[in-house]
């Protein structure tokens, strides 16, 4: 080996270690301190016993006071304990608002409630409720939503 090809692999091994320690880097510092504990750190949880059912995923249309919805709101769903990610809205349409129980009390409970917003700020529960029914594969379910108002900025 000659000195020049000894001198390109260290270059080409300094410049693989330096693109490994910034995406680390990048990684830890975009992970987010303020995550919100899962619905299983809460005293009052109980497990579900056996696996978890399958999913209902919902989609529709949604109004705020009569008139169809705006596009770029945020949309959720929750049980007791679980909830759904948050999606965002269409002109006048929801999808994606994915949402199976995680615990015991969510089955016995069974209602689903919508929200319009943030968990923590500001947000607006739907007219309609759905009741949790068990499904044997993740079901896509059409129920149009009723909002009274848009959620405060």
């Amino acid at each position: 080996m000659t000195i020049k090809s000894l001198n390109l692999k260290s270059t080409h091994a300094t410049i693989l270690l330096v693109a490994i320690a910034t995406l680390t880097f990048i990684t830890i510092a975009c992970t987010d301190d303020d995550i919100e504990p899962t619905p299983y750190d809460r005293e009052d949880f109980t497990a579900l016993d056996g696996p978890p059912p399958f999913p209902i995923i919902f989609g529709g249309k949604f109004t705020v006071n009569g008139n169809p919805g705006p596009a770029d709101q945020t949309i959720y769903a929750e049980f007791i304990h679980g909830g759904s990610p948050l999606s965002t809205t269409f002109e006048g349409e929801y999808v994606q608002v994915i949402l199976g129980p995680v615990s015991n009390a969510d089955i016995e409970h069974g209602v689903i409630s919508f929200y319009l917003g943030s968990r923590d700020g500001d947000h607006v529960k739907a007219k309609e409720t759905w009741i949790w029914d068990q499904v044997n594969v993740p079901t896509n379910q059409l129920l149009d939503l009723t909002f009274s108002r848009l959620p405060e900025s």
